[in-house]
């Protein structure tokens, strides 16, 4: 099994956002799975979660990988590798998505919308 980090998505829409994981865009991922309810975030608050990647069953040497549906209507890929290293497959274009790497080795996606869009 790969090492496990822990992703805070920090919410700076306007309002509260449902963020859950999609059936799309996912492989070689223990967790989160699909279908996941990450929660409703409020705006300028975060929910938690932890991934980690498959090991084995073809996975090895391969990055996990799985979606972030924001309302329903936005989406943000991911992926990931053995060593929990995360990043963003693609840059949203339709919303406001940074992602980084905090002092504890774990990572913070802040989503919202785009400035002056």
């Amino acid at each position: 099994m790969g090492a496990a980090k822990t992703l805070n998505i920090v919410n700076y829409f306007d309002a509260a956002v449902d963020v859950a994981v999609t059936n799309n865009n996912f492989n070689c991922c223990d967790s989160p799975q699909p279908g996941q309810s990450i929660g409703n975030i409020a705006p300028n608050r975060k929910a938690s979660f932890t991934y980690q990647r498959t090991d084995g069953h073809g996975c090895n040497g391969r990055q996990g990988q799985f979606q972030l549906s924001f309302e329903s209507n936005y989406t943000a890929n991911l992926d990931f590798d053995g060593d929990a290293n995360l990043e963003l497959s693609d840059v949203p274009t339709n919303f406001g998505a940074y992602l980084s790497q905090n002092s504890d080795g774990n990572y913070s996606l802040v989503v919202g919308d785009l400035v002056g869009g």
